[in-house]
C-alpha cells in the first residue's frame, strides 16, 4: 500500500484530491480521498480520468476536487496514474453531471459516461487549434413569421447574457426547421465569442442542421457528436470541442453535455421525441438537462417542436420560458386545408373502408398526384404488427407473453418477443383458432396503395430504409411517424392513417404524441395542400391540426392534468422489480407520497416483474429523487440481489 506520508517523513504533506469511481453499484457512488504522488504534480486537474487501486482492483475515476490537504497520517493511497493528457470535465460540465445524477435519482459514474465518451489514445495526439471564425450578418430571416422572432435574435444575439431569454417555439406551417436553427446560431456567432449547442433526435436531422451551416462547417466551425461514430472519431470530435477548436456542437442527445467554451445558445429540436430520452438508468431526457444547464450557466435556451409538448408549457404559463408563435396572417396563408375523416364516413364506402384508404382520402390522393407527391404516414412499422382472436378480439399472445406479428404476406404467425413461430394457435379466452389484424403497418399499406393507384409509383420510407428527400413528381410516399421525407415544393396531399390508433394508446402522453407526428406530417404540405386525417373533427387534437395552435392543446393537456393530480403538474417515480421489493422501497420514503400499483408489468426475460408509480407534489421532487437514490444505495450495502429499477419522471405510465 502506498501511504500519504511515510512513517517518520518530516517533508510537507501530499496534496489530496477526490475521486468519484466508476462503479456500477449505488452504495460506491460518492468522493473517496486519495494522495497525488510528486511525480504527478501539475498534472492532475478537476475532472482529470484517473486510474485507481479500490478494493485491491484498479479501476477507472474522475477527480472531482483539487486542492484539499489531508491533516493525517492515515492509510491515504496514491493515485496510480493520470489518463489523457487534459481534464475531460470541465468545471460547468463536472456540476452539470452531478445536477443530472441527483434529478433522476442516478450514480454519477452513469451520467458521466453519456457526457464523455470512451478514451482513444490516437485521438489524443491530434493538433486542435482555437476557432476564430465568426458569422456573416445575416436579417431575420424565417423569424419574420413570428411576432417576437426579431426580438428573439436580437437577444440571443446579444454579447451580456447577464438575463438569459428562455423561449419555447412553436413552429410555423410549410416552414423550414432547420432554417431557423441557421438563423440561431448566426445571432451568436456573428459575434467574436460565444458557443452554440443544436440538440436534435437523429443522425439525420444532424445532416440536415449541417446542411444548413455549409460555410461554418467548410471552416472547421462544427463539431458532430452522435451515437453512431466510430470511438475514435467521437473522441477526436469531442477533443475539438473540449479544447477550444469549434464553436458551434451539433449532436443527438448527448451533445447536450458538450464541454464548450463560453456557452451562449443551446437549441433542442422536437423535444418530445423519444429519441431525446437516455434509455439506460437513471434515465435522463435531453430537453430538460438543457433546462439545468441553462440555469446552471446562465445560457440562453430556445426549444422547438413540430407542436408544443406538455412540458414546455408548463415553462410558458410558470413564466419560466417565453411562447414564439407564428403569426395569424401566416397560419392563415400558409397553412393545409385539414379535412377529418370520421367512422360514419368511411361506413358510406365499405370497399375503400376495407382497403384502408377512405374514400375522400382517395379523392385527394387523386387530384393531388395530378401534381406532385403525395404523403401517406402511417403509424406503425411491418407487415401487421398485431393480432387478435377473429372471434372475441383478444390479442393473440404466444406462451412467453409476447404479442404475435405477421411478418409478411402469407407468413406464419411469429412472437415479436422471443421470435418463436406458432403455426397452431388458440384463443386463451374462447379457443378459437382464426387470427385477425388488429393493426396494419407500413409494409402492407405499401401494397394496398399500389393497388388503389397501380400507375403510380409507390416507394416506403421508415426505419433502416428511410428517405431524406423526394421529387417533385407524381409518387405516393408511405412513411412511418419520423421517416417522413421531404418533398421539393412540398407535398401536394398529406393523407394520415391509424390516427385513432394512435389516440387510444394506453399512455398519459396519447395525445401529445399523436399531435407531435400529425403536425409534424402536416407540416411538410404546400401551402394550402389538403390534408386528410382519419379521426372525428371533434377530437381536441385534430381541432389544434385545423386551426394549426399546438400551444392551445399543450394547454388543454396540461390543465386537464393538473385537475387529476399526473405530470408534469406532479413528480413521480416509477420502480420496477418484485412487488414486495417495490412496497418496501416505497415504504421507506419519508416524502408525502402515493403508491400506485404495483400491477404486472411484464417483459420478455422477466415475465413476473410489477412497476409501481410514486406520486409527490411537484415542489417535493427533489427531495422525492435524493430519499430514492439514498434507499437505492442502502439497498446495494446491504447486499439486496433483487434490484427495484428507479425510473423519475417516466415518458409512460
Amino acid at each position: 500500500m502506498t501511504r500519504a506520508r511515510e512513517q517518520g517523513s518530516t517533508g510537507p504533506l501530499p496534496s489530496v484530491v477526490q475521486v468519484r469511481i466508476d462503479a456500477q453499484v449505488p452504495h460506491l457512488d460518492r468522493p473517496f480521498d486519495y494522495a497525488v504522488p510528486v511525480a504527478m504534480e501539475g498534472s492532475v486537474d478537476l475532472g482529470s480520468r484517473v486510474r485507481v487501486r479500490f478494493a485491491g482492483r484498479l479501476t477507472n475515476a474522475i477527480v472531482v476536487a483539487t486542492g484539499i490537504r489531508s491533516e493525517r497520517d492515515g492509510d491515504l493511497r496514491s493515485l496510480e496514474r493520470v489518463l489523457g493528457p487534459e481534464p475531460v470535465l470541465t468545471e460547468h460540465t463536472l456540476a452539470l453531471v452531478g445536477a443530472v445524477a441527483e434529478r433522476w435519482a442516478g450514480t454519477f459514474s452513469d451520467v458521466a459516461r453519456s457526457a464523455v465518451p470512451p478514451r482513444h489514445a490516437r485521438a489524443e495526439r491530434t493538433v486542435v487549434a482555437p476557432c476564430t471564425w465568426q458569422a456573416a450578418a445575416t436579417d431575420v430571416g424565417p423569424w419574420a413569421d413570428y411576432p417576437a422572432g426579431g426580438a428573439l435574435l436580437r437577444r440571443v444575439g446579444a454579447p451580456d447574457t447577464a438575463d438569459p431569454v428562455r423561449a419555447v417555439w412553436a413552429m410555423a406551417p410549410a416552414a423550414d426547421w432547420r432554417a431557423h436553427v441557421q438563423s440561431l446560431v448566426s445571432a451568436v456567432t456573428v459575434q467574436p465569442s460565444g458557443s452554440v449547442i443544436v440538440v436534435v433526435p437523429d443522425a439525420t436531422d444532424v445532416d440536415g442542421v449541417l446542411a444548413a451551416l455549409p460555410e461554418a462547417v467548410a471552416q472547421g466551425a462544427v463539431a458532430t457528436l452522435t451515437a453512431d461514430m466510430g470511438p475514435e472519431r467521437r473522441y477526436r470530435e469531442f477533443l475539438r470541442v473540449l479544447r477550444g477548436g469549434v464553436r458551434i456542437v451539433v449532436g443527438t442527445r448527448a451533445s447536450v453535455f458538450a464541454p464548450v467554451p463560453d456557452l451562449r445558445l443551446i437549441v433542442v429540436w422536437d423535444d418530445a421525441d423519444e429519441s431525446l430520452v437516455d434509455p439506460q438508468a437513471p434515465y435522463w431526457n435531453a430537453r430538460d438537462v438543457a433546462a439545468l444547464r441553462s440555469h446552471l450557466e446562465g445560457c440562453h435556451l430556445v426549444v422547438g417542436s413540430p407542436a408544443r409538448s406538455v412540458a414546455t408549457q408548463q415553462w410558458v404559463e410558470t413564466g419560466w420560458a417565453r411562447s414564439v408563435e407564428p403569426a395569424a396572417s401566416v397560419v392563415a396563408d400558409r397553412a393545409p386545408r385539414v379535412r377529418a375523416i370520421t367512422e360514419q364516413d368511411e361506413a358510406r364506402d365499405p370497399a375503400a373502408a376495407a382497403a384502408r384508404l377512405p374514400h375522400t382520402a382517395w379523392v385527394a390522393a387523386r387530384r393531388a398526384l395530378a401534381e406532385g407527391p403525395v404523403l401517406v404516414q402511417v403509424a406503425r412499422r411491418g407487415y401487421v404488427p398485431a393480432l387478435a382472436c377473429q372471434d372475441c378480439r383478444t390479442p393473440a399472445r404466444c406462451a412467453c407473453g409476447g404479442p404475435l406479428v405477421l411478418q409478411g404476406r402469407g407468413s406464419t404467425p411469429t412472437c415479436s418477443w422471443c421470435g418463436a413461430i406458432r403455426g397452431s394457435w388458440s384463443c386463451s379466452a374462447c379457443q378459437a383458432t382464426t387470427l385477425r389484424a388488429m393493426a396494419v403497418g407500413a409494409d402492407r399499406t405499401v401494397e394496398e396503395i399500389g393497388r388503389a393507384f397501380p400507375r403510380i409509383p409507390v416507394v416506403a420510407s421508415r426505419g433502416g430504409q428511410r428517405l431524406t428527400r423526394v421529387p417533385a413528381q407524381p409518387a405516393v410516399v408511405v412513411a412511418t411517424p419520423g421517416a417522413e421525407p421531404e418533398a421539393e415544393g412540398g407535398y401536394r396531399a398529406v393523407l394520415i392513417l391509424d390516427a385513432r390508433t394512435l389516440l387510444a394508446r394506453p399512455s398519459l402522453a396519447a395525445t401529445e404524441d399523436a399531435a407531435r407526428r400529425w403536425f409534424a406530417a402536416a407540416g411538410l404540405a404546400a401551402p394550402g395542400a389538403p390534408v386528410v386525417i382519419t379521426a372525428e373533427n371533434a377530437l381536441p387534437a385534430v381541432q389544434a391540426l385545423v386551426r394549426w395552435d399546438a400551444p392551445w392543446l399543450a394547454a388543454r393537456e396540461l390543465h386537464e392534468r393538473e385537475a387529476v393530480g399526473l405530470p408534469p403538474a406532479t413528480r413521480m417515480a416509477a420502480l420496477v422489480g418484485a412487488g414486495e421489493d417495490i412496497r418496501e422501497v416505497a415504504a421507506g420514503l419519508s416524502v408525502p407520497h402515493r403508491l400506485l400499483g404495483p400491477l404486472p408489468d411484464p417483459s420478455p426475460q422477466d415475465p413476473d416483474r410489477r412497476r409501481g408509480l410514486v406520486v409527490v407534489d411537484r415542489r417535493e421532487g427533489p427531495r422525492l429523487s435524493r430519499e430514492l437514490a439514498a434507499i437505492t444505495a442502502t439497498r446495494s450495502a446491504k447486499g439486496r440481489t433483487r434490484p427495484v429499477h428507479v425510473h423519475l419522471d417516466p415518458p409512460t405510465i
